[in-house]
This record gives C-alpha cells, sequence and structure tokens, in this order.
C-alpha cells in the first residue's frame, strides 16, 4: 500500500521516475545499482527495493545486470510527498527519521545542513533549527563548518527516558479511559486495531510498516490531552525508540511482533471498555520497551 511506504522510499522513487524521464533519446538503460546509491544518497537495500517497486509497475525490468525501461513514467507513477498541509519541520523530521530508520545514518557518521536540504527539498534555514532541536538531546552533536555527527546516548539517559516515558504513558491512559464512549476517539481506536490486524497478518512481509503504527498508537492515546512540551518530548522518543539507530537490524521482526501483539491487546481491553486489563497490557507493554531500550546501550540489562 503506498499509504505505508516511508517517505525516503517515495522520494527515492520520485527521483528515479525522474531521472527515466530525463534520459537522452534513444537511451534506455537505467544506471547500475551502485551509481544509484551514488547519485541519489542511499542505501543499495532502499536502491533494491525501489527498484523492485518500478519492476512490479511495469516501468523497468532487470536483463542481468542491467534494467531496461519499458515505458515513460505516467503521473500516476509519483508519490504526492508534498503534502500541502506539511510544513517544512514535518518535512526534513520526515526525511532525516527515515535515513536513520533505513541505517542511512550509523553512530559516528557525520552530515552537513547543506546535503540534508539538497535530499529533503528543505531550505538549509529549516533543516539547521530541526537539528538545534534535536541537538537538546545529545544524539546528535554540531561540528564545525554546517557538520553534525550521530553519537550515542548513555544508560542515565536511557534510564531517565524510559521512567519520563512510563510515567506520561500510564498518565495518557487514564485521561483516555475517563473519555465518554460517544467520543471519536473510539471510532478512531478501532481504525488503528484493524490497520494493527492487517499487519500482524502478514507481518513477516509487512513489517517495516509497524514504525508509523508506533507512532500513531502511541500519538493517538495521549489524544485527549494535547501538550506542547510533552510533544517535543514524544519527538524524542520516536528518535529513539521508534528510529534507533543502533538496533540490531536483524532482530526488527521479532520486536516489531512482540509490540505489535501489545499494541492490540491494549486496543482490544481499551475498546471492550476492560479498564484493568487495559493497564495490565500497558504495563507489559512498556517494560518490553524498557528492556528493548536498554538492549540498545552496550547490551545493558534492566
Amino acid at each position: 500500500m503506498a499509504s505505508n511506504k516511508t517517505y525516503l522510499f517515495k522520494q527515492s522513487i520520485n527521483r528515479m521516475l525522474t531521472q527515466i524521464e530525463e534520459l537522452p533519446e534513444g537511451q534506455y538503460t537505467m544506471a547500475n545499482d551502485m551509481e544509484l546509491t551514488r547519485q541519489l544518497n542511499i542505501s543499495r537495500t532502499t536502491v533494491r527495493a525501489c527498484i523492485e517497486h518500478l519492476i512490479n509497475n511495469g516501468l523497468v525490468k532487470r536483463e542481468g545486470s542491467h534494467k531496461i525501461v519499458l515505458r515513460q513514467p505516467e503521473d500516476t507513477d509519483f508519490f504526492d510527498i508534498e503534502n500541502k498541509a506539511s510544513t517544512k519541520d514535518e518535512q526534513i523530521e520526515k526525511y532525516f527519521m527515515s535515513l536513520i530508520h533505513h541505517g542511512e545514518l550509523l553512530p559516528g557518521d557525520r552530515f552537513s545542513e547543506l546535503s540534508l536540504a539538497k535530499n529533503s527539498g528543505c531550505t538549509t534555514i529549516s533543516v539547521r533549527e530541526f537539528l538545534i532541536k534535536f541537538s537538546n538531546n545529545g544524539l546528535i552533536k554540531k561540528i564545525p563548518r554546517g557538520r553534525w555527527q550521530m553519537v550515542e546516548f548513555d544508560e542515565a539517559f536511557a534510564k531517565e527516558l524510559i521512567d519520563f516515558r512510563e510515567m506520561l504513558e500510564m498518565n495518557a491512559l487514564n485521561d483516555l479511559l475517563r473519555a465518554p464512549k460517544d467520543d471519536v476517539i473510539w471510532s478512531e481506536l478501532a481504525d488503528l486495531l484493524r490497520a494493527h490486524q492487517e499487519v500482524r497478518a502478514d507481518m513477516e512481509n509487512r513489517y517495516m510498516e509497524f514504525p508509523d503504527l508506533d507512532k500513531a498508537f502511541h500519538f493517538k492515546l495521549r489524544d485527549k490531552k494535547p501538550n506542547r512540551f510533552i510533544n517535543q518530548f514524544y519527538d524524542i522518543v520516536s528518535f529513539i525508540c521508534h528510529y534507533h539507530y543502533q538496533w540490531d537490524k536483524n532482530g526488527e521482526l521479532e520486536r516489531f511482533t512482540v509490540a505489535c501483539n501489545e499494541h492490540i491487546a491494549i486496543l482490544e481491553n481499551l475498546i471492550s471498555n476492560d479498564h484493568a486489563s487495559a493497564v495490565l497490557a500497558m504495563k507489559q507493554h512498556l517494560e518490553s520497551a524498557k528492556k528493548t531500550l536498554m538492549g540498545c546501550v552496550h547490551g545493558l540489562e534492566v
């Protein structure tokens, strides 16, 4: 489903389609994977996923190591990533988080404001403001000449984050449980439950859709009490818990499956008005999240 593709994937597809449109007359072969990796500043994994998408949509075919263009792109082949309701802050955040989630930025990696601006379609001012905001959490740091570096977070930071998250999310759950039964939140939670169930039914193929569900789930829980300071905290949570670059990618399917099942248990208990079970399910989910996060910090035990 197109809506479940990441911003980086959609943007990379659009850039490949533009490259196809701009091929010289009589040339019907795309650049090789290594060259696309360099041109688009994405990983080979992302390149392969994008090429597979183009093949499935009848735009190209593989002949050995070559990618032969079968037809010119149509307007419907492009993803709509402009999202006029989205601010530049949201646009750079989507792009930056996608880089981290796909392993394009790793601990110790350096990157420039200019390259982020160019590849995300944002201004350097928007990029700089976004990076300054996230530098406050200690996970990226400024280095000379408009450059930044990814850094690790330590045990103390992780434990403080866990304690604060537990307090906020249990408080949000209790607020939600007090919502009237005719509140629109309950139909929205039912929609979210169905989205989780659809992904779980084909988890092996769709597990990469879970981070977006994860973020939607935790943001929806606090929907009854919006708070700008809590919003800032959840920006950090998204950065670390949903997109953290130190996670072993080989364990993602298992972790996402566990978390998806825990979300479903919470949502089912909320919708069925079983308050006690909803609270217990949330406590279980937060305990699992604690073990996962602490495991990111040099294999620490909780």
